[in-house]
Order: structure tokens, then sequence, then C-alpha cells
């Protein structure tokens, strides 16, 4: 009897340890709900606009409970060029071979990256930009939760539209 009262108490913790690391396990996908734009004025101040300008400096703020936030705003995509200027580099698989690139369209090619941001106070995730042409651009904005690469990781990607610059 005793024996039986010992294995049932060893599979009643046993069991009850799984069930708590299963909770932990439970990691929902980030939501983004918004990305507003702001310029500082003089003194400093940030404040809401709706027509950005080529040229100046804006500060994107991305609304999400995620816990990390690329910013890709898809304005510059410059390629390399060989010597005699006429003709693309490529890399063995094809791919344009870039000097720099902000285009998500570009993620995972040598001189691609987004913005990295910083957290506000407000829940906010934020990032200082500046669009060097006018026209219109798609940002893209990537959310993360728990984790880089790993088997817990949770990533959405949020497209913000097409942004148009004057």
């Amino acid at each position: 009897m005793k024996k039986i009262i010992y294995i049932f108490i060893l599979v009643l913790i046993v069991s009850l340890f799984a069930t708590s690391c299963l909770k932990e396990d439970n990691v929902k996908d980030p939501v983004v709900s918004d990305v507003k734009f702001y310029m500082s004025d003089i003194l400093g101040k940030d404040s809401l606009i709706t027509e950005i300008a080529h040229g100046k400096k804006v500060k994107i703020v991305v609304y999400s409970d995620a816990d990390i936030v690329t910013i890709w705003p898809g304005a510059i995509r410059t390629k390399m060029k060989k010597k005699d200027g006429v003709t693309d580099s490529i890399d063995m698989f094809g791919h344009d071979m870039l000097v720099k690139s902000d285009y998500y369209s570009d993620y995972g090619l040598v001189k691609a990256k987004g913005l990295t941001t910083a957290l506000q106070s407000d829940g906010g995730w934020y990032a200082s930009y500046t669009y060097p042409d006018a026209g219109s651009f798609n940002m893209t904005v990537v959310a993360t939760n728990h984790g880089y690469d790993g088997p817990e990781l949770h990533r959405i990607i949020y497209d913000a539209g097409a942004i148009t610059i004057k």
C-alpha cells in the first residue's frame, strides 16, 4: 500500500511540474495597434504630423505589445554595380548585391536592415528616420514576442501600407 501511495504522489508531482511548464510556453502573438509619425519643434516637443516631407527627420512610433519591434521604412535600396557601371552585381543565388537597403523584401540579404527601436514609456516603440526622396514607400513592421529564432518565437509582419512623402 505504501508503494502505491509513493507512486501516486510521484505521478502527481511530475504532472504538476509538466502542467506549470506548459503554462509558461503559452506566448501570444504580438499585436500592432497603430503607427504614427511625429516631428520635433524648436523646443524639442513632439507634434503629430499627417504629411511627411523628404529630408526632414521624423519620429516613427509603433504602438504594440511586442517584446521587440523593427521598422522597415522601404525608402532606400542601393544596388552594387560592377566596374563598368552598367551591370548589376548578383550573388550565387541570383539576388542583387546591395550597398544599403531598408526594404523588408530584402530581409536576409547582405547590407539590408531595418531600424532598431527603443521603448517609450507609453508602450510605443520608436525610431528616427529621414526619408531621402519624395514618393510613395511601403512600410513594414516586424513585431516579435518571447525570444529570437527559438521554438517559442512568435513573430508577425505588419504592413503599415504606403507612406506618401512630399
